[in-house]
């Protein structure tokens, strides 16, 4: 389909003798949000890492918004300007305010004016309501608070994509709620998402489509109503009791 936004093909990665991906056929629609889920091990912040360029492939073909983006290194940075990236553990940077940690990429990659991008950053810090935190360093910032922040650095970008690598699994219990509600809403602003977690309450909620993988493959995709009621693999179903469970 020519919606494609994101779109795997054949996808082979081997680490060393691991085969970490295996035969990875996936792609994401203008304006879908799919949530990546399966057991530690399986692949999926392999996955996601490999739709950036942040992990190289050994064979296939990975096309994000119509470009190839191994065909050249031109490629990549292009891409790399549209698609945001949330991290598990935030990086942010210490020595920087969080104003200046959400401007300086658009500064420096896009040639944003300071004075816009800071306008852009205030904005944004209303959005993960931060506003009261453009001045602090990210040491003063609790977990769930610097992980609103790196989402603010991301759309600071102005991205069509946005990919989160387990955004909530580094961060204590209170603040998870936190960071889910600032991606519901980001999820209303038809934003492309390609999610990894194991939020399956989020999952359910605003998945528009469950990928699930299970030892480098993908195992199944469904609707999130089927994946949950009615799992068609039956690594699926034991993967869904035993997190339900806790």
């Amino acid at each position: 389909m020519n919606d494609d936004m994101i779109l795997m093909k054949n996808i082979d990665k081997f680490y060393d003798d691991f085969h970490v991906l295996k035969n990875i056929n996936f792609n994401v629609r203008q304006g879908e949000i799919v949530v990546v889920c399966g057991p530690s091990g399986s692949g999926k912040s392999t996955l996601i890492r490999c739709i950036n360029g942040l992990e190289d492939i050994d064979s296939g073909d990975i096309i994000v918004d119509t470009i190839n983006i191994y065909e050249n290194k031109k490629n990549l940075q292009s891409i790399r300007k549209e698609v945001g990236m949330v991290f598990q553990h935030f990086n942010l940077f210490p020595h920087l305010t969080i104003l200046e940690n959400i401007s300086i990429a658009p500064i420096l990659v896009k040639n944003t004016p300071k004075k816009e991008i800071n306008n852009i950053a205030i904005k944004l810090l209303e959005k993960v309501k931060l506003e009261d935190k453009a001045s602090s360093y990210p040491g003063d910032l609790s977990g769930g608070q610097k992980q609103r922040v790196a989402i603010a650095r991301s759309l600071a970008m102005k991205p069509k994509i946005l990919l989160f690598d387990e955004p909530t699994s580094a961060l204590d219990p209170e603040t998870i709620g936190d960071v889910l509600s600032v991606m519901k809403d980001l999820a209303q602003e038809k934003y492309t998402i390609v999610c990894v977690t194991h939020e399956m309450g989020f999952a359910k909620e605003v998945g528009d489509r469950i990928v699930f993988m299970d030892e480098g493959k993908i195992v199944e995709e469904n609707n999130p109503k089927d994946f949950f009621n009615k799992p068609s693999s039956q690594r699926a179903k034991q993967f869904l009791n035993e997190i339900l469970m806790h």
